[in-house]
């Protein structure tokens, strides 16, 4: 079923953004104001710029200083504007105007938020595929209020088309209010211990809640537990959220309730989290979807009177049983006491372990997105290594259970190797002039979303391809000829027919995303390769990964399955008596009888 259509982006447009209570207004205050317009030239930078005049630093609304705004060398859809607003901001508004005087406006573009500058998200408004209307003129203000208000440092507008009879020109505000948090940091073994005494007193309704930013799949966000060994742990795992009731340490069925929600919540980017209990039931929500939970009797107490955050380690305990987590959480309150803070202030109820600090510093991962069958990167093997060796490296995360992920010639063209996946495995095959082909394969499900780790080795007769490294699977070979190459690298794809390049793609094109490109053990720079200073592209964006889970929200109803690829999702409606795109028609017509 294909997904680009109004109705289904409106389902799933929901858990694309978090959806943040406006910490900072008074009651009353609109978060309506110009952010953009104070800013020095400093906080505005581009893709690239038509002259000095035509510069990011133009790019305020309504003034025409210089050439009266931004104008890029080019005008293609690899341009953009980025504003740095200092701080994370909450962001409700966004206005453009055309290039003062002139025949430059745009007439389409993709608005991109982040908070570090790097891991761009792409905003989508409700019932869109994300396509922001410009303007009709070069003067005229065009503002739209965003339907679900984000939070913010860099404001990034990409420019899809334009006046036909003109270029690029772009004049911006962007508008909201501040945005206050309290914000701490784990590294994977460190931990915080609270001891939630004097006990919040029993009420009809009480919660946690929290924000995080994960950088790991897996890992324990917070355990609480109390005196009648009645526990609540939230954790991560794979990428979705588990919610855990256990009565003592016993893993049996009968002494716990385990529910999992969400899907690729380790994207790093925030997620918010709140479970509310009441007397019989939660209120599970993960950013704007709310889950009814029905609690067991045996399991609805909640009387914790100590809370472990980052780890599941009870005080006094020295272990924690499951992993840790990694990561930055934000605005953690029990029963709306702020614990962070009680943190922050060294309160006695509080017990730091390890490596904890108060803001969220986090590594830089430039990821890239294969969007479409013509989407490929190109890059020249820059070193000087003998051509008997070579190491290739990156990480992949997919729906598809197939595509090219790497291809390049062998020396002296004495012929080709393919890296691709295949019935969700990864496959190696090598064509040599003269002799049989070479084929290898490893790894099992690799179409699962997750982020999977391949590594290609070469080296003094001896060949290997391994999958996500000691934890996954390695296929090796002696080939009596190197592998190697001393030309081109292709990752996804080739360019289309009729370019000079010399690549053959008997396979699928890749969808999904790469980061951490390694050639001969050396990271490659993904942001000079945006900045075409390196290599080549097409339909890639660079610097963001924009999978999505179609079947997070369970679109197929009745009990239908839901099987998805990079660009659709199908419902299997077998044995549940229904059919139809989601199985939502009856197969049986009703039978009424008239007494």
């Amino acid at each position: 079923m294909d997904l680009w259509s109004k109705t289904v982006w409106g389902i799933i447009t929901p858990v694309t953004l978090i959806v943040f209570s406006f910490h900072g207004e008074t009651k009353g205050e609109v978060c309506h104001s110009p952010l953009v317009s104070n800013l020095l030239p400093s906080f505005f930078r581009s893709s690239s710029q038509l002259s000095g005049s035509h510069g990011p630093g133009f790019a305020k609304l309504n003034r025409r200083e210089g050439a009266g705004g931004w104008s890029p060398l080019s005008s293609d859809r690899y341009q953009w504007l980025q504003v740095d607003l200092g701080e994370r901001t909450h962001i409700t508004a966004v206005s453009t105007q055309g290039r003062y005087g002139s025949s430059d406006w745009l007439t389409a573009y993709l608005l991109m938020f982040s908070d570090t500058g790097h891991n761009w998200r792409q905003y989508r408004q409700e019932e869109s595929i994300g396509a922001f209307p410009g303007n009709s003129n070069a003067d005229s203000v065009v503002q739209h209020k965003l339907q679900q208000p984000v939070i913010g440092r860099y404001v990034r507008l990409i420019p899809l088309d334009w006046n036909p009879k003109g270029r690029i020109g772009l004049r911006l505000e962007t508008f909201g209010c501040p945005y206050n948090s309290d914000v701490v940091s784990f590294d994977g073994r460190s931990s915080l211990l609270y001891r939630l005494i004097p006990r919040p007193r029993q009420a009809t309704r009480e919660s946690v809640s929290l924000i995080f930013k994960a950088l790991s799949n897996s890992g324990t966000l917070l355990h609480a537990e109390g005196r009648s060994e009645h526990s609540l742990s939230l954790q991560l795992q794979k990428g979705r959220l588990l919610l855990t009731l256990r009565r003592g340490r016993s893993s049996s069925p009968a002494s716990q309730h385990m529910v999992s929600v969400g899907s690729l919540l380790d994207d790093q980017h925030w997620h918010q989290v709140t479970v509310e209990h009441h007397s019989t039931h939660l209120n599970l929500t993960v950013d704007k979807n709310t889950l009814w939970v029905q609690i067991p009797p045996r399991l609805t107490r909640w009387d914790h009177d100590q809370m472990s955050v980052g780890a599941d380690q009870a005080l006094g305990s020295q272990r924690s049983i499951n992993r840790n987590f990694h990561g930055c959480l934000e605005n953690l309150e029990y029963n709306g006491v702020n614990l962070i803070d009680l943190a922050k202030q060294r309160d006695q109820r509080v017990t730091l372990k390890g490596n904890v600090t108060f803001s969220c510093d986090e590594p830089v991962f430039v990821a890239m997105t294969f969007t479409s069958p013509q989407s490929f990167l190109w890059l020249p093997r820059m070193s000087e290594r003998s051509s008997s060796s070579m190491t290739v490296g990156f990480q992949f995360r997919t729906w598809n259970e197939e595509g090219l992920l790497l291809t390049f010639d062998l020396p002296k063209q004495g012929g080709a190797v393919w890296l691709y996946l295949s019935k969700t495995r990864l496959h190696l095959q090598i064509h040599k002039s003269g002799r049989a082909p070479l084929e290898l394969s490893a790894g099992s499900a690799l179409d699962d979303g997750q982020w999977h780790s391949v590594e290609l080795t070469s080296k003094r007769g001896h060949l290997s391809v391994s999958v996500d490294g000691g934890e996954g699977d390695t296929a090796n070979a002696s080939p009596p000829f190197p592998v190697s190459t001393d030309g081109q690298l292709f990752f996804g794809g080739c360019p289309s027919e009729g370019s000079s390049d010399q690549c053959v793609n008997p396979f699928k094109a890749f969808q999904g995303c790469m980061r951490l490109l390694t050639v001969d053990n050396q990271p490659v720079d993904l942001k000079k390769v945006q900045q075409r200073l390196m290599g080549n592209y097409s339909h890639l964006q660079i610097d963001m990964c924009g999978i999505i889970d179609r079947c997070s929200l369970s679109h197929c109803e009745h009990g239908g399955s839901c099987s998805q690829s990079w660009s659709s999702f199908h419902c299997n409606c077998s044995d549940t008596g229904y059919s139809g795109a989601t199985c939502h028609s009856c197969k049986i017509n009703a039978l009424f009888t008239v007494v």
